[in-house]
């Protein structure tokens, strides 16, 4: 084998490192980080020099803002004798005033009032007229109105047939704004000023207040037209609803929960036949005035204010019932009523008071002292849990023809005393529950009750009388299949009772052992 030499001696031959090279390379390296640390400081200077002068900009700029006058919002102002606290003005509604702590005088109003002057001195604002913007200081003179108004004579009147406030709970909801019955009556329709590219019955409405005004074709307007608009707050009615004739307002505003006022001011309407479930269900409304409706030719007011549990006053000036036929609930639910007075209603042609007060637990006063009653039937529940009532005046009622009075008292926890002495009962076949839950009645008098063998529907009659120590039922007689339920566990342990016979007696024996029973032959 041969080797080549040359190559040998070139691969065994030592190797050495060049340090003097290496030795150049890092002092350059080293020239160029003291380069570097230098350009960095440079900067860091730069940078905190900037934020120094920005922080004494700020300084000298809120030390200019402190030596400025202080503003102080609408209806307020800064005292001469005082530069560090605004005041609220002494004059309800003035939008700028000056003066002292102790006495300030009013220079201008708030928008939508107007100032009224007295020897030349301010002393109150008072509300331009409705739909006004801005109005004259000396006269409540409109000069500019509200989107939705025009300005006729120096008075703004709703160009619209009816103006509404809808509020919204959520972010963004379908809201309806007039029932879908009503969607080929409008013609116009304006949301908070501005105009929908189409025209609906409902639009999708963002969180908050809307003010909506809506335009109709008065002609033949059908029945229902709030029905279940139930985020509606207030309507006001324009006097494009003034003499016009609507013969059916049945379910006008039923369901609308969140209504809490109605004008009514406007809405003179003739010919109406029926006002049935009108406000139904209108939960949060307080007051309501129909005075301007004429409702001589009603039928049926059955449910007129049921459900309006928010209801606390109601007003019936010179009305005219003389058609009335149907009030069966008229004020079902309505607890928050205190007082009604129905002393002017023409109710001959009646038939049924059914749960007419019932659930009126607020009630304390009454007037039914006009009340015809002599084509009356039903009674049922007529006054039931009105648990406030103390007394009622029933010696007007004729009740010849009366075949119903189930739980007509059931629940009035605080009558203490009832006179039935002009009651004809001959044709009464139902008094279940009749008294059931009248604590606080001592005795009943029925001695003219005459319940004769139609008396088969009288249980419960007395449960829950507390304190019952006294009852005649001297004309009761039951057919001789019948064993009613007359008393429960809470009746008193002793008292006295009075009945026809041996028959009754026995029977009212088991149910109450301890009490005296009296007999009339």
């Amino acid at each position: 084998m041969e080797f080549n030499e040359e190559n040998d001696e070139d691969n065994d031959s030592p190797q050495f490192l060049n340090f003097d090279n290496m030795s150049n390379s890092s002092k350059n390296d080293n020239k160029e980080i003291k380069v570097q640390s230098k350009l960095s400081l440079r900067m860091k200077i730069i940078i905190f020099s900037i934020i120094f002068i920005i922080i004494i900009i700020l300084i000298i700029l809120i030390i200019y803002k402190l030596l400025q006058p202080k503003e102080c919002e609408p209806g307020h102002f800064l005292p001469d004798d005082s530069k560090s606290k605004c005041m609220k003005c002494t004059i309800q509604n003035c939008d700028k005033c000056f003066g002292t702590k102790e006495s300030n005088t009013c220079s201008s109003c708030i928008l939508n009032y107007f100032p009224f002057y007295e020897n030349n001195i301010l002393k109150s604002c008072n509300p331009c007229n409705e739909g006004c913007l801005s109005c004259d200081e000396e006269k409540n003179k409109c000069s500019k109105c509200y989107d939705g108004y025009k300005l006729e004579n120096g008075m703004c009147i709703l160009n619209y047939s009816f103006k509404a406030v809808y509020f919204v709970k959520s972010m963004k909801e379908n809201v309806t704004l007039i029932n879908y019955k009503y969607k080929d009556k409008i013609k116009e329709i304006l949301i908070d000023g501005n105009n929908p590219a189409e025209i609906n019955n409902s639009y999708w409405l963002e969180y908050g207040d809307h003010t909506v005004f809506i335009l109709l074709d008065m002609n033949s307007l059908p029945e229902e037209m709030f029905y279940l608009c139930q985020k509606v707050k207030e309507i006001y009615f324009s006097s494009l609803f003034n003499n016009i004739e609507i013969k059916s307002m049945y379910r006008m505003f039923f369901g609308c929960t969140a209504l809490t006022s109605i004008d009514f001011t406007n809405f003179k309407i003739k010919n109406a036949t029926t006002l049935e479930n009108m406000f139904n269900g209108c939960s949060s409304l307080k007051n309501i005035n129909i005075s301007n409706i004429d409702i001589s030719k009603v039928t049926s007011m059955n449910a007129m204010f049921s459900g309006c549990k928010e209801l606390e006053m109601i007003e019936f000036p010179n009305i005219k019932t003389k058609e009335l036929k149907f009030i069966e609930g008229m004020f079902l639910g309505c607890s928050s009523l205190t007082s009604l007075d129905l002393s002017n209603f023409d109710t001959k042609q009646i038939s049924s008071f059914s749960n007419l007060f019932n659930e009126c637990n607020s009630l304390t006063s009454l007037n039914i002292s006009n009340f015809d009653t002599t084509n009356v039937i039903k009674m049922e529940n007529m006054f039931k849990n009105c648990f406030s009532l103390i007394s009622l005046d029933l010696s007007n009622f004729d009740t010849i023809n009366l075949q119903n009075m189930n739980g007509i008292f059931y629940g009035c926890s605080k009558f203490t005393s009832l006179n039935f002495s002009n009651f004809n009962t001959q044709n009464v076949t139902y008094i279940n529950y009749m008294f059931e839950g009248c604590s606080s009645l001592t005795s009943i008098d029925l001695s003219n009750f005459m319940l004769e063998k139609q008396a088969t529907n009288v249980n419960n009659m007395f449960y829950g009388c507390l304190n019952l120590t006294y009852i005649d039922i001297s004309y009761f007689t039951f057919p001789s299949n019948s064993n009613p339920f007359l008393f429960d566990k809470d009746i008193p342990p002793n008292g006295t009772i009075i009945v026809k016979n041996e028959t009754v007696g026995n029977m009212i024996k088991k149910q109450i052992p301890n009490w005296e029973i009296k007999y009339i032959f």
